[in-house]
């Protein structure tokens, strides 16, 4: 894998918001490895976040759970997101994982139903309710069970 160069696949301007609801720029870069082994394809999907306040970056199979790391990190510093990524009502479904690494994933409406179309995980709108990591994983273990029974 580290012969395979990183290709660059986006950058974006987003805000934090801190304890006091300040807003603060950040800038988000993304890169990408893919390869092919043996045993299939391999992809590490890589962010790197600065802010005034320090650079976090992270790496894994996906956009959506690399971004999930750094959020997880910047809570740490007090510090949430003000970004689909860490909005409340969203699910990454698989499909949505494997065509679009994770950057791209569903809403979800007040009665439970996935809106379309999805949305760029690292853009905002008036929809977006950041949270943690936590409440976020909470939100989407609860959808998935209903999703299930119906």
């Amino acid at each position: 894998m580290s012969e395979v160069p990183e290709k660059a696949v986006g950058q974006y301007q987003i805000s934090l918001r801190d304890a006091e609801g300040h807003l603060l720029p950040a800038a988000v870069e993304l890169g990408c490895r893919d390869w092919t082994e043996v045993t299939g394809r391999r992809t590490k999907c890589r962010i790197k976040l600065q802010w005034a306040g320090g650079v976090i970056e992270e790496t894994a199979c996906h956009f959506f759970e690399s971004f999930k790391r750094v959020q997880e990190k910047l809570a740490l510093h007090g510090l949430l997101p003000m970004c689909y990524r860490a909005s409340r009502r969203i699910i990454l479904t698989g499909m949505a994982a494997d065509m679009a690494l994770g950057r791209k994933a569903y809403r979800v409406s007040e009665d439970g139903q996935l809106l379309r179309p999805t949305v760029d995980i690292f853009k905002t709108g008036d929809d977006v309710e950041p949270v943690s990591v936590e409440a976020q994983e909470q939100f989407q273990a609860e959808w998935w069970q209903l999703f299930r029974e119906q």
